[in-house]
């Protein structure tokens, strides 16, 4: 799941460099919801892959939220 990547970005260094295509995928889907910032390959390029430059407040709030442990 995209969110489970985010996390998983939320711990890494950035900016980080993505080859794997499942990755690169979820990427996009966090980029088209305004979670993170990332720089991708032209389509065209032979190469494949994205940089994260960084995670979004939009992105940050989203990981708080997930976070937040249920109430009672």
């Amino acid at each position: 799941m995209p969110l489970e990547y985010l996390r998983e970005i939320s711990r890494s260094s950035l900016p980080l460099t993505v080859e794997e295509e499942a990755k690169i995928d979820k990427l996009r889907v966090l980029r088209a919801a305004g979670l993170v910032t990332v720089m991708l390959s032209h389509p065209h390029s032979g190469i494949n892959y994205a940089r994260v430059l960084s995670i979004t407040p939009k992105g940050r709030e989203v990981l708080v939220t997930e976070c937040e442990p249920l109430g009672p």
